[in-house]
């Protein structure tokens, strides 16, 4: 049986070993790597774990919380940060509706990932993944003998990957994505990474270009197939706000027309505030939200904005803004789906910076109007999606950004057409979740 991409639909009933001399030397280096470093570590790990930057470093060493040594044999799906982690909740619901009687378990690699899984996914546990060294992460796998290791997009830890084929674990890749500039990452260890993916049971891929990627990498072609993104099955998410906006944000924004730049890089909140100040002229009330990807710039953001833009912090708002605030840096985690819904258009930032891109589905989840820059190549299958419908446009200069905007801001009409395309873009993959939790349940009954 052939997919639409003509690649057979098959998982791996039987896991193989790595034959290669080569292979297992490549293991052996990484092994040998992971114990110095850990060794080395140790000391300072042990004055980290005494402050606040040492929360769930004991998770990262393989301490299992009570509710994960609670599970008995569940699925393992491990999600890197926030974005996967939101990605994962479709197959999870999935998961749950097919399998109700099989526990899950969710793994993050950062603590803010962790978090969103507590706050949004509903399942029985969630920890960080213990690091990727041969005896840490075995006796967690050893402890919890999971029955299918799930890999949401493309988080491959060669230590993790190998215990589990060693236990006969299925590991399936999901929503699976491998850009040309990861791609060339990968051909620098490129035994080691064919030596991970041949242990794969399946890899479900977003598009045929991510497909031929990892079989060029190792991928037994047999074994991979094309999905789709699952980040195209989040229309049909409970834990997303699309019903009437929440009354904290309308007392943000009340009534005036809105503008949002999300998971912005460097450089980029430059840019949108060059594309917007000959926007206030033509509308005085505009507000501008700029949602920075990573916490930690959020202070650089502040500075960079003051004495430019009357700029506020959403952290230090109380009630409603002040009517002269231009821009609100969206400073909290998690709040940023709750202001979609009101955004008349949306900047999807790391398009500009040359970072890949970042989540462009998400605006068009919630019928809004998507602008992204030239560099998308994390995020291709989905843009290219976008723009084929004309739910998206393409910007490469502020000018262009400005010019964009100002359509919207003025053709009301137009920037609901442009929504309500995005959304039927949505509506016509919203399978992916169904097909790819069909796919796990075949790598945990070990079917051909």
């Amino acid at each position: 049986m052939m997919n639409d991409s003509g690649y057979p639909l098959t998982v791996a009933s039987s896991l193989p070993h790595p034959p290669s001399l080569r292979w297992s030397l490549s293991y052996g280096i990484y092994d040998l790597l992971g114990a110095l470093a850990a060794v080395v570590a140790l000391p300072f790990l042990l004055i980290l774990a005494l402050t606040r930057y040492g929360r769930g470093l004991a998770e990262r060493m393989g301490w299992l919380p009570a509710a994960v040594r609670r599970l008995r044999r569940p699925i393992w799906l491990h999600a890197a940060s926030v974005g996967e982690v939101l990605a994962a909740g479709p197959l999870i619901r999935a998961l749950q509706s097919q399998q109700p009687d099989v526990e899950i378990l969710v793994t993050t690699t950062t603590v803010t990932g962790r978090e969103t899984a507590r706050a949004r996914l509903g399942v029985q546990a969630v920890m960080l993944l213990p690091a990727d060294v041969r005896w840490i992460i075995g006796r967690s796998l050893r402890r919890l003998q999971p029955r299918c290791v799930v890999i949401v997009e493309t988080e491959l830890w060669p230590a993790f990957i190998r215990a589990a084929a060693r236990g006969a674990v299925p590991l399936v890749l999901v929503s699976g994505r491998i850009s040309e500039r990861a791609a060339r990452r990968y051909t620098w260890m490129a035994w080691l990474a064919r030596s991970m993916l041949v242990q794969m049971s399946a890899c479900a891929m977003q598009t045929e270009d991510d497909a031929a990627r990892i079989i060029a990498l190792g991928a037994p072609a047999h074994r991979v197939q094309v999905l789709g993104s699952l980040k195209f099955a989040r229309d049909a998410s409970p834990d997303l706000p699309h019903s009437a906006p929440t009354a904290t944000v309308m007392a943000l924004a009340g009534d005036r027309p809105l503008l949002v730049a999300a998971s912005t890089q460097p450089g980029e909140e430059q840019l949108v505030i060059e594309a917007c100040t000959p926007l206030w002229a033509e509308h005085p009330d505009l507000l501008l939200v700029i949602a920075p990807r990573r916490p930690e710039r959020f202070d650089e953001v502040e500075r960079l904005l003051t004495g430019t833009v009357c700029t506020e912090r959403r952290s230090r708002v109380v009630g409603t803004l002040a009517t002269d605030t231009r821009v609100l840096l969206l400073d909290t985690i998690g709040e940023l789906l709750d202001l979609l819904p009101v955004a008349r258009a949306v900047f999807v930032g790391g398009t500009i910076a040359a970072m890949g891109g970042h989540n462009v589905l998400e605006p068009a989840i919630f019928g809004k109007p998507v602008a992204f820059g030239p560099h998308i190549e994390n995020v291709a299958g989905a843009a290219q999606a976008l723009l084929r419908a004309g739910a998206a446009t393409a910007v490469h200069t502020a000018a262009e950004l400005r010019a964009e905007w100002s359509r919207l801001l003025a053709q009301p009409a137009v920037a609901e057409a442009m929504g309500t395309r995005g959304r039927a873009v949505i509506d016509a993959h919203a399978a992916v979740a169904v097909k790819t939790c069909d796919l796990v349940r075949t790598a945990m009954t070990g079917s051909a």
